[in-house]
């Protein structure tokens, strides 16, 4: 049975006012396992922080784990991470 960990779906990720990263879309299923690489500069820790909560998500839908990352509030990232 498939059980979807992170789902992302045209998520913008900005840094302050700058768009790192544009129209993400990617999903994971319980148990794959995949590696995240490019060149410096590409937005690959900027997409991390995303994940945990560090860099909000203000545009498309994002969820890890169940969370919403666009309605996550400050109190509720500890139980994220």
């Amino acid at each position: 049975m498939e059980h979807t960990i992170i789902s992302y779906s045209h998520v913008n990720i900005f840094q302050g006012k700058n768009i790192v990263l544009s129209d993400v879309n990617f999903e994971l299923q319980q148990g794959e396992f995949v590696y995240l690489i490019g060149k410096t500069g590409a937005g690959k820790s900027s997409f991390i922080k995303t994940l945990y909560g560090e860099v909000a998500v203000r545009e498309g839908e994002a969820s890890v784990v169940g969370y919403d990352l666009k309605k996550l509030k400050k109190k509720d990232i500890p139980y994220l991470r």
